[in-house]
């Protein structure tokens, strides 16, 4: 019963790992020269390259959609955080939570809201979060590399 009040006052984050800007890095280098080049041709006027720049807001975007995307659990209950909106599931309304293949879902009366950032591994302290709504979930056990034996 420890556990359960001392999780009470608890919040849960679950997000993308900072490594995953390393792909807006990696887009920008690759559209920059897209949308900064003069390109060729006899082409007259300026509204040539503007339309170029269009492009520099695609690693913008995919920086915001990494930035926002979390999802945050307490004993209030879920809430689901995108790009561009979120949504807040009470606990009264979840029925449970849905595991189809490496996504895990929130189960509610008007269908079911994928939890993003949350996996299979974080299953027991979610339901350590949820103050006995869910029901008690061991954690997984850690999987280590095999070592390396010498060859004879």
């Amino acid at each position: 019963m420890a556990d359960a009040r001392e999780n009470a006052g608890k919040t849960l984050v679950f997000r993308l790992p900072r490594s995953a800007y390393v792909a807006v890095l990696i887009l920008l280098f690759c559209v920059a020269p897209l949308a900064l080049s003069r390109g060729g041709g006899d082409q007259g006027g300026s509204a040539g390259p503007t339309w170029r720049l269009v492009l520099l807001v695609i690693p913008v975007i995919a920086g915001i959609f990494i930035a926002q995307t979390a999802t945050f659990v307490s004993a209030a209950g879920i809430r689901v955080r995108a790009a561009f909106g979120s949504r807040t599931l009470p606990w009264d309304k979840i029925r449970g939570l849905s595991i189809t293949g490496h996504s895990v879902y929130a189960v509610c009366e008007d269908g079911s809201v994928r939890l993003p950032c949350v996996g299979l591994a974080d299953l027991s302290a979610l339901a350590q979060v949820s103050d006995g709504r869910l029901p008690d979930i061991p954690a997984a056990p850690r999987k280590y590399a095999p070592g390396r034996r010498s060859r004879r």
